[in-house]
């Protein structure tokens, strides 16, 4: 089982021929820049969460602004499936972000040797973003339809 986590996740909790591997002498030294790249990659993804909640939110203040008229050309019930849509997915990325970022911390500071590539948040995100997209197009459109 820990063989798949690092594979996925790359704990390094099991690592293959470690056991024939010296200890180093000279501990590994973590540059500061290393620091600073975590921390923009951390604010990049908080920006788009935070991009993607703004959305949600200006789309709450403008719906309940506006009495439900016959011309509008989307329903104020699509207007709040995708607040509804948007809003979690916004905190879910952040989550992700913040998430990520103590993981690459925690080994930075450990000065361990691990995987520092995530290979399925990223995917996990973007097919989240991609399908919440779908399904606002998709509602949006047969609103305006019918």
């Amino acid at each position: 089982m820990t063989a798949v986590t690092d594979k996925l996740w790359g704990t390094r909790t099991y690592t293959e021929g470690a056991n024939l591997q010296k200890p180093r002498k000279v501990p590994l030294r973590v540059e500061p820049k290393s620091f600073f790249a975590l921390e923009r990659t951390f604010l990049s993804w908080m920006g788009m969460a935070v991009t993607l909640g703004g959305v949600s939110s200006a789309l709450v203040g403008f719906s309940a602004g506006s009495p439900t008229e016959q011309g509008q050309l989307i329903s104020s019930t699509t207007i709040d499936i995708v607040i509804m849509i948007c809003a979690p997915l916004s905190i879910v990325i952040m989550l992700y972000a913040l998430f990520t970022y103590e993981w690459r911390v925690w080994f930075l500071r450990k000065k361990q040797m691990g995987f520092f590539d995530d290979r399925v948040g990223p995917s996990t995100v973007a097919a989240l973003v991609l399908i919440t997209l779908l399904i606002i197009f998709s509602i949006a459109f047969v609103d305006f339809i019918y």
